[in-house]
């Protein structure tokens, strides 16, 4: 885990690296104004990482989903809410399946529409999860399928949160943790308007999403 306070201190070091360069450095801007503009960027910066990072979990978060909160259809089939906080599946798995799911299909994929059709549905041996949407609204994790008669009960539920500074961010993949600060700082030099320190960046996040050791500019 890293703190939001450490997070902000690691873009700050990015940002003095610029130092001998007058045409990208931020260094005349305030300190505690700069740190306001890092805190605001951060969310996105690792929604972004989260979003293209090419392996790994970035503010993995485990929740228990309690079995009075799932709802069941009498086919096997069923769902639940998803946290407020929910980006990405990692891994779900419910008890009498074989193994767990670990990607939450879109409702409008050809997967999901598979879903709809009992003779192509999925079962307990390679079950599958679908987003969907209650009546009101609600963001929803539909699974099929468990055995018919068999009771839902959630084992394990993990999946990718979005980032919250009170609760800095969790997990413990160095490479991704330096994307998040990469690309925080990459969004900070486009707010300010430095086109190419920016892309610069943007592209160092883009190798340590990849989990390559980036070559820097001298």
């Amino acid at each position: 885990m890293i703190t939001a306070a450490e997070l902000c201190k690691k873009v700050r070091q990015l940002v003095n690296e610029t130092e001998n360069d007058a045409a990208v450095t931020l260094l005349s801007v305030d300190t505690r104004s700069l740190d306001e503009h890092i805190a605001a960027l951060m969310p996105d910066a690792v929604l972004l990482v989260q979003r293209n990072k090419g392996w790994g979990c970035v503010n993995p978060k485990s929740y228990d989903v309690p079995t009075e909160n799932i709802g069941v259809n009498d086919d096997g089939t069923g769902f639940f809410c998803l946290p407020d906080d929910f980006v990405s599946l990692v891994a779900l798995h419910l008890d009498g399946w074989e193994r767990p799911c670990t990607f939450l299909y879109p409702a409008a994929s050809a997967v999901a529409m598979a879903q709809h059709n009992v003779n192509t549905r999925a079962g307990s041996s390679k079950p599958v999860c679908v987003e969907g949407v209650s009546a009101t609204g609600e963001r929803l994790l539909c699974y099929y399928s468990l055995p018919q008669g068999k009771a839902p009960v959630v084992e394990t539920f993990v999946y990718e949160a979005s980032y919250d500074p009170s609760q800095g961010l969790s997990g413990s993949d160095v490479s991704l943790h330096k994307a998040v600060a990469y690309q925080c700082a990459a969004l900070l030099f486009g707010l300010f308007e430095r086109g190419d320190a920016a892309a610069y960046y943007s592209h160092l996040a883009a190798a340590f999403c990849n989990n390559v050791e980036p070559e820097k500019s001298k």
